[in-house]
């Protein structure tokens, strides 16, 4: 066998993606096959949360992915029932499960046969929960049914790639904990992977060749785009930032909706104003080494240093943009912002009106962790530091310091310039431009759409609003 798509989510749109990426490779002439895992995955939207519609729920998901395997069928793919585990198999698994530590840095390093099942667990499960650092002890049920989930999904890939020896394993997003273990899977047997997931806009989808959220390999998708890009390309990477600024989401849900044109803070003369935009990244948070932070290990650990170093200064005051999606986090999440404070310090709430956009124009410097603003402020002739890791550092379009000192020494500089608006180019062409345009999938949003004329769901629009809640983070911006 060529290709073989191997499946554990069902949700709109990344089943359907994976049925474009099988019709693509069989009208391609590879021998092509699709195999659906049915496992308890928490994280897809089969199990709806309302006792009055799970068992509606199991039976339509199931629908959904018979009609799809039935579609594919007339494109000549094969389709591969799910291989059974041995009852030893089944134990090894049950022994796994019951020996889970209940310490979440344990639980970070936590394999199952060499397979790291017990990092995409707790990557499912700070999405799940929405807290970035949840408690293991209250969770532990859940985190058992993840790692239990997980180890079935790895030795069932497993046993398929053993048996049908396909050349390449394509699957949906790789981070979490029912996904990790196909790749993982195909990795240890020497298998090429391939990722899918959502494109720039909804009308797309992507392939990688590397996780999706590896930094380094993104940053050369990105110049790889660019230089592959017409002539129209910075028009384009233009129309990226100006949309930005009208309040256009591109590709998810905008986040500024809700904020008024041109409402920002007080003015504090004689101050030079330090405005941090803080970032909602629970989907980094679980990834092993993919992102490469240069000098904190984390955002609070920034936040806590900038917060120290300004009540320290005379002229300085920082404030504090808490992303609104805050407001969709676990409580625990919530009341750690709430309780930032300091000399010199300001904290702006998540539901604040008051315009992140204006903020940039207001601010003297911005800096950021792992947030798009950093490039848009950039972009709008702001000089922008970025403390984290990103997906548009080494274009020259912010600062990059590789110290605490370095971060210091350009905050106290105020003759610190803008960098080159152009550089900024090349990032916004990819966010309104990757990624591969449908052909037999036809998107109506970003969560519904039809297959080839019907929707392969007549349970979407039933789900479509917990859906929404489940997901509201996007798993790749």
């Amino acid at each position: 066998m060529d290709v073989l798509l191997i499946e554990s989510f069902t949700f709109t749109p990344h089943l359907e993606t994976a049925g474009e990426i099988a019709i693509n490779s069989a009208v391609a002439g590879n021998n092509t096959g699709f195999s659906f895992i049915y496992v308890d995955n928490p994280d897809d939207s089969r199990f709806p949360p309302n006792r009055r519609f799970k068992t509606l729920g199991k039976l339509s998901w199931k629908s959904k992915v018979r009609k799809l395997e039935s579609i594919l069928k007339n494109y000549g793919i094969t389709i591969l029932s799910e291989e059974f585990l041995s009852e030893k198999t089944q134990l090894t698994i049950q022994y796994y499960v019951q020996n889970a530590p209940d310490s979440l840095q344990e639980l970070r390093t936590y394999n199952y046969k060499d397979a790291a099942l017990g990092l995409s667990t707790v990557s499912s499960l700070i999405s799940q929960t929405k807290c970035s650092h949840p408690d293991p002890d209250h969770h532990y049920a859940l985190i058992q049914r993840y790692l239990r989930s997980s180890a079935i999904v790895y030795e069932k890939a497993r046993a398929l790639i053993l048996k049908y020896k396909p050349q390449q394993i394509i699957s949906f997003n790789g981070r979490f904990a029912c996904s990790k273990g196909i790749f993982e899977a195909a990795k240890q047997l020497g298998v090429e992977v391939q990722y899918h997931e959502r494109g720039a806009t909804y009308d797309r989808y992507e392939m990688f060749d590397e996780p999706p959220h590896d930094y380094a390999y993104r940053r050369e998708k990105i110049k790889t785009y660019w230089q592959q890009a017409g002539i129209d390309r910075e028009e384009l990477g233009h129309t990226f930032y100006k949309r930005k600024r009208q309040g256009d989401g591109i590709g998810w849900t905008s986040f500024t909706s809700e904020q008024q044109k041109g409402i920002v803070p007080e003015q504090r003369s004689n101050y030079r104003q330090i405005v941090y935009y803080s970032s909602s990244d629970d989907e980094y948070a679980a990834i092993g080494d993919l992102v490469k932070n240069p000098i904190f290990k984390n955002q609070r650990e920034a936040i806590k240093s900038l917060i120290t170093w300004v009540s320290n200064q005379i002229d300085c005051y920082l404030t504090i943009r808490v992303h609104p999606n805050l407001n969709k986090k676990s409580l625990k999440d919530r009341n750690w912002w709430n309780s930032l404070n300091g000399k010199n310090v300001q904290v702006i709430p998540p539901d604040s009106k008051v315009d992140s956009y204006a903020l940039i124009d207001w601010a003297d410097v911005v800096v950021t962790y792992n947030s798009t603003i950093g490039a848009e402020a950039a972009y709008w002739g702001k000089p922008s530091v970025v403390i984290g890791d990103n997906m548009y550092s080494g274009l020259g379009c912010v600062y990059e310091p590789r110290s605490e000192a370095e971060v210091y020494t350009l905050l106290e500089n105020d003759t610190l310039a803008p960098l080159p608006q152009e550089n900024c180019l090349p990032y916004g062409y990819y966010r309104l431009y990757s990624g591969i345009t449908y052909n037999y999938y036809n998107p109506h949003s970003l969560f519904t759409g039809d297959f080839l004329g019907e929707p392969l769901s007549s349970a979407t629009r039933l789900y479509k609003s917990n859906l929404i809640k489940s997901i509201e983070t996007p798993t790749t911006g």
